[in-house]
């Protein structure tokens, strides 16, 4: 248990300290030229929400001579990875950059030679633990909470640990999970399963849960009382005004939050890499990780220069569950879908 520990705190610490990048800036105006001849950008993503378009539109108002619209893609992890890996594997790819809360998908893809290298600046500014320097970095941080209605449930009766879950109170449709497709969903049960066990998964779906497709979705039964707790919430989704505003609050559970990373890449093949550049280097920017993440979502960045929105913890402060074996984590990621439904369905 102390080394397990030791793993995570070390790791914690890679992802909160700045590492040096040898990373060899490409000349910017090269890149813009190239950019206005392709004249058009495909990006596929998994962010969810009005969001990714808006910030989309920011990075066009910067460089307006690209069509970001046209071939945008949005969908929910599984979906969008899905599509990608049959892209690729047709030798068919038309998207040029992916985005996506799954670590474990880049990981792999960097692996097999599927991602292009572009040395970007702003890879500088990342923790060791959240690049590969050339090949990905984390857009997003996206923690999972519990959350529950305060006007439907007394503060007696709030879980205030992921162990609570199993009190008989909570059993026979109460709680709100999402599902196997979500990259969230993945990090919280892998993480749980290696902090609280196999056997806690195992009491947990005998509680009869509620399976959801997105964390909007557990949000919206959790204000219409139709479950008493969500228990796998983007943590953003309950520090947003309308959730606030319908009594959803916050719970960051004793034994830590997992995290879901959501890297950035561009895809071997594509077919407007210099557009694909110069969105890299814009989504990892300050200003970038500023606008996407602190005022459109709400949501971490790991840049040390972008602080935690407004009204929530800072990301230390919240005890983050990370991977500490990525070929573990890689290996857990592809069989999650059976595992996920042998524990819940």
């Amino acid at each position: 248990m102390i080394a397990r520990n030791s793993r995570r705190v070390a790791l914690l610490a890679a992802l909160l300290a700045l590492a040096p990048s040898a990373a060899h800036a490409e000349d910017a105006a090269l890149i813009v030229a190239g950019a206005q001849k392709e004249a058009r950008l495909n990006v596929a993503s998994t962010a969810p929400g009005e969001g990714f378009p808006k910030f989309m539109q920011a990075f066009k108002a910067k460089y307006p001579f690209l069509d970001v619209d046209t071939g945008f893609y949005a969908a929910p992890t599984g979906r969008v990875l899905a599509r990608v890996k049959a892209e690729i594997e047709a030798r068919n790819v038309t998207f040029d950059v992916v985005l996506a809360a799954n670590l474990a998908a880049f990981a792999d893809m960097a692996q097999k030679g599927e991602l292009m290298r572009y040395d970007s600046p702003e890879y500088a500014a990342l923790p060791a633990g959240g690049k590969a320097p050339g090949l990905w970095g984390t857009a997003q941080v996206i923690g999972i909470i519990m959350a529950y209605n305060r006007n439907l449930l007394a503060a007696a009766d709030v879980p205030k640990a992921w162990a609570d879950l199993l009190a008989p109170a909570f059993k026979g449709k109460k709680i709100a999970i999402q599902n196997a497709a979500a990259g969230t969903a993945f990090n919280q049960f892998y993480e749980l399963e290696r902090v609280l066990g196999l056997d806690y998964l195992k009491r947990l779906g005998r509680q009869e849960l509620v399976i959801m497709a997105t964390s909007a979705q557990v949000s919206d039964a959790i204000i219409r009382g139709e479950v008493m707790v969500g228990a796998t919430v983007d943590h953003w989704r309950a520090f947003e005004p309308d959730a606030i505003k319908a009594g959803i609050a916050p719970v960051y559970p004793a034994e830590g939050m997992p995290v879901a990373l959501a890297p950035v890449a561009i895809l071997a093949g594509a077919t407007h890499p210099n557009a694909a550049k110069l969105f890299i280097d814009f989504i990892l920017s300050k200003e970038g990780q500023t606008l996407l993440d602190s005022q459109l979502y709400g949501m971490y960045s790991l840049r040390a220069d972008v602080p935690a929105p407004a009204g929530q913890r800072p990301l230390a402060e919240t005890h983050p569950l990370l991977p500490a074996d990525l070929a573990d984590y890689e290996k857990a990621s592809a069989e999650f879908p059976q595992h996920f439904e042998a524990l819940f369905k």
